[in-house]
């Protein structure tokens, strides 16, 4: 097993976000919105840690409004009361990317965007939101404990921390592998060789917390190691709800 390495900082922040929006991610977004749904009640109050060009939550809020056309409460996956999801990101180039797409999709009076910076775990207020996610943000950050922090503070008692992130295999080898199955489909992207997509993968399975190390992160906070488990060959989960 090999140390993680942190990723390296972006040069040109407006041409990283933008080549993480060239490519596809409509897949991967929609199995964890999936995924969210299908394991608890979300809401009425979502957090969206880490949201870049707000892909999560437009799809989270498409679902809102098919299931709006779902007559009885029982039948919807989302609490009662009007969804309402905060999506935050450190990236002033991803916010302004996120703003043209929540307009685009006409979604303004269910997506609301906010700056928060992640490595300080008291960014964000206390008791803010029922259901807090993120979705492959924690790698991207020097000490991602800072972000599980800032959703437990956030985190209303009762309330549910769903967060995703990518695990770092145990050899070079693996990583590879993983970079040809994973990145392979997007090698059309035109950008600079830094920014295309099987480098920013590599970087970021490189940047990963190994199944042990995210348990042991959570658990420093006083989540049950449990709560984290693989969910794909290159992804963990953490899904948990926080008592009353």
């Amino acid at each position: 097993m090999f140390s993680r390495v942190p990723e390296p900082l972006p040069d040109d922040p407006a041409l990283d976000a933008a080549a993480y929006q060239a490519m596809d991610h409509r897949q991967v977004n929609t199995a964890f919105v999936e995924d969210l749904l299908s394991g608890g009640c979300v809401g009425p109050r979502v957090i969206d840690l880490g949201c870049g060009p707000a892909g999560i939550p437009l799809i989270l809020s498409e679902r809102y409004r098919q299931s709006e056309e779902v007559e009885g409460q029982s039948e919807r996956p989302f609490a009662e009361g009007r969804l309402e999801i905060m999506a935050v990101d450190f990236s002033v180039d991803m916010l302004e990317l996120a703003q043209f797409e929540v307009e685009l999709a006409g979604m303004q009076d269910l997506v609301f965007l906010q700056q928060i910076d992640l490595t300080d775990p008291e960014s964000l207020q206390e008791d803010l939101a029922q259901t807090i996610i993120s979705n492959t943000v924690l790698h991207h950050l020097p000490n991602p404990i800072t972000a599980i922090q800032v959703a437990v503070r956030a985190l209303m008692p009762g309330g549910r921390l769903f967060i995703r992130d990518l695990f770092r295999p145990e050899n070079e080898a693996e990583i590879e592998r993983l970079v040809e199955l994973h990145a392979g489909s997007d090698a059309s992207v035109d950008v600079p060789p830094e920014y295309a997509p099987a480098q920013l993968l590599r970087q970021s399975l490189w940047a990963g917390l190994t199944l042990q190390e995210s348990r042991a992160m959570v658990a420093s906070v006083g989540i049950p190691e449990e709560a984290v488990q693989m969910t794909s060959d290159r992804h963990w989960t953490l899904d948990w709800t926080m008592p009353v």
